[in-house]
């Protein structure tokens, strides 16, 4: 892709608008994390600005959230209800979008010879819509699917993704530091409410027979990330402050951008429970108590994606929603930011199965501050 064309999701109104001033495409996201739209939208609302290279997306959308509010008419009627004109917020997400992806030839606009996908909306300011068109076959009228969803069979290597080189037991957890030590200085993931971002931080951490412990009473938790592609056995482990955990451990295999098996928790035999529970199912996500589990959303697809109805993935998302609240977890949703927690390229600290990464300078860096 040639410079002056690349984009990525921008989360303020300075970073926005500094994309448009230099003729690059700005991606405005909305999601069930990240609710960006409200300030980035400010670029445009509040500067005479060409919205040609504005374009309005969604990112990491929970199945209750597409169907309580909606998906990419969402994010539409967001940039609406913070003063876009109608008509542009429209274009954001047919016109612009098609030309940044070089489809606007077939895609992105009305007109002869394009591919007839339409959607008839009864309340324009409200993104209301009434019937959904694809290649000019009737879809969806008022919310509902008026065709079949055909079955798909997955082969067995999809459903089992989840490849470890054992099962997993508490040793696997254990964070060794001088026997005669009572503390130690470690690094830290700072994680906050709807933020993309970590904070490094230097904290104290108990130490007992040698092991660093986890301590829920200053809301540090344990962080483990084990490959889970090829079985090779390759895993870190680290810490991570900001989800509240009191109990238990949580473990997910939606654990950007390697996708590996990530665990957080606040001892080690619930860690080792939920990452076990994980490889059984083909993957999803687990909340785990007391070595009990509290609730999965079972991801058989690759460790990633569900063959069931979205009303039933929904179900089990508030299942798992509710679970962590019994675990501690204060933030309103946590697991995006927690699937974040192993990408290695956004600031500051990351952790993968190769070990702890300093984002800043794009190298591994020690648990332990010598």
């Amino acid at each position: 892709m040639p410079a002056g064309i690349k984009a990525r999701e921008r989360a303020t109104q300075a970073e926005a608008l500094a994309k448009l001033r230099s003729g690059m495409y700005a991606m405005l996201r909305e999601g069930s994390a990240w609710h960006d739209v409200k300030e980035t939208i400010r670029a445009v609302t509040e500067h005479q600005i060409d919205t040609s290279y504005c374009i309005l997306c969604s990112d990491d959308t929970h199945p209750e959230t597409i169907l309580a509010r909606g998906h990419v008419n969402h994010v539409v009627r967001r940039a609406i209800e913070e003063g876009l004109n109608p008509i542009r917020a429209i274009q954001m997400v047919t016109i612009n979008t098609a030309r940044y992806f070089r489809c606007d030839r077939d895609l992105g606009s009305i007109a002869p010879g394009k591919c007839a996908d339409l959607l008839l909306i009864s309340d324009l300011t409200r993104v209301t819509v009434d019937k959904v068109f694809i290649a000019g076959t009737l879809v969806a009228e008022k919310g509902k699917m008026l065709l079949e969803t055909p079955a798909k069979q997955y082969p067995a290597t999809v459903r089992q993704s989840i490849r470890l080189a054992k099962p997993l037991s508490e040793k696997d957890f254990h964070l060794i530091a001088s026997a005669h030590t009572s503390e130690v200085d470690i690094r830290v993931m700072q994680i906050e409410e709807a933020q993309v971002i970590t904070k490094e931080l230097i904290k104290k951490a108990v130490v007992k027979d040698g092991m660093i412990q986890a301590d829920p009473s200053t809301d540090l938790a344990k962080v483990a990330v084990f490959e889970r592609h090829c079985a090779s056995g390759s895993y870190a482990l680290a810490f991570v402050t900001g989800f509240g955990f009191t109990h238990g451990a949580v473990a997910s295999t939606v654990a950007h951008d390697s996708h590996n098996l990530l665990i957080v928790g606040t001892n080690d035999a619930d860690m080792a429970v939920a990452g076990n529970i994980l490889a059984e199912h083909g993957g999803g996500m687990v909340a785990v108590a007391d070595g009990e589990v509290l609730a999965l959303v079972e991801l058989p697809v690759a460790g990633l994606m569900s063959d069931q109805p979205v009303e039933a993935v929904a179900t089990a998302v508030a299942n798992l929603a509710a679970a962590w609240k019994v675990l501690g977890c204060t933030l309103q949703s946590p697991f995006m930011t927690m699937a974040l927690l192993s990408l290695p390229v956004i600031p500051a600290l990351r952790l993968t199965n190769r070990g702890l990464v300093d984002v800043n300078t794009f190298s591994i860096t020690n648990l332990i501050v010598e």
